[in-house]
């Protein structure tokens, strides 16, 4: 008799924390490029440029694909309403705690839905789907990836509806997740969790250890994700109230 646990009923595998660790990785990044930016350190401001929309969605895209992923595992025999209610009341709380924050912060451009909400709502609203048949998860997923395509309108430009992601204008705001179309990113992950639990001798390679750093970031990827800006722009201002203001474009001799 073995003891060896099937990787198909570990509800954790190491490589899901290692990539969302590297996620982590790449949010930092993002983050301290867009900080020595608006501390004038650089003339360049990452989040107006393609490439850098393009790394936002890709980290984004990351952390709720890896959502999905997760909620797969952690429910996979049965739901653990103990278990989704601590974590979804500490992903909320901390969503709560960066809108509060940045409206005190920046009120012009204050958090309201970033992608601690959308991973909030979308983990509540994924519940059903874990049990359901995988084609109408999929169908699902594939109409919340189209849905802003489709039938954004003008009739959604407004603060209220601006959650849903279907308005045409984009607000002002430093972090914008909408539900739609990053509801569907969570379901591939359901998806794609479900058709790896069905292949053991797939998935034992993806529950082997993984890099330990990397799967420490991605264990803690939450408090990580407050306090690294409050950090990086912490030690950015001391630096720049010591050495003085930075004169981007000066030539040197």
């Amino acid at each position: 008799m073995s003891d060896v646990t099937s990787p198909s009923s570990q509800t954790r595998w190491p490589i899901i924390d290692a990539l969302r660790g590297i996620a982590v990785i790449a949010m930092i990044g993002f983050h301290f490029t867009w900080d020595l930016g608006f501390f004038q350190m650089i003339d360049y401001d990452i989040s107006f440029t393609t490439e850098g929309r393009v790394l936002s969605h890709l980290i984004a895209g990351t952390f709720l694909f890896l959502v999905g992923v997760s909620l797969t595992l952690a429910h996979r025999k049965e739901l653990n309403a103990r278990a989704f209610l601590i974590r979804f009341f500490k992903i909320a709380g901390a969503a709560a705690l960066v809108s509060l924050g940045t409206f005190f912060a920046m009120p012009e451009e204050w958090i309201f839905f970033g992608v601690l909400h959308c991973i909030s709502l979308s983990s509540l609203l994924a519940l059903p789907f874990l049990r359901a048949p995988l084609i109408i998860v999929f169908l699902v997923a594939v109409i919340a990836l189209s849905a802003p395509a489709l039938i954004a309108n003008s009739f959604f430009d407004r603060p209220d509806m601006f959650w849903l992601g279907l308005n045409k204008d984009l607000p002002r705001t430093n972090d914008y997740v909408p539900l739609l179309p990053w509801f569907g990113i969570v379901l591939m992950g359901v998806v794609t969790a479900r058709l790896l639990l069905t292949r053991d001798a797939f998935t034992v390679h993806l529950a082997r250890p993984s890099f330990k750093p990397l799967t420490l970031m991605g264990r803690y990827a939450l408090p990580i994700y407050l306090l690294h800006q409050p950090v990086l722009m912490g030690l950015l201002w001391v630096f720049v109230t010591f050495a003085g203001p930075f004169e981007i474009g000066r030539a040197h001799v």
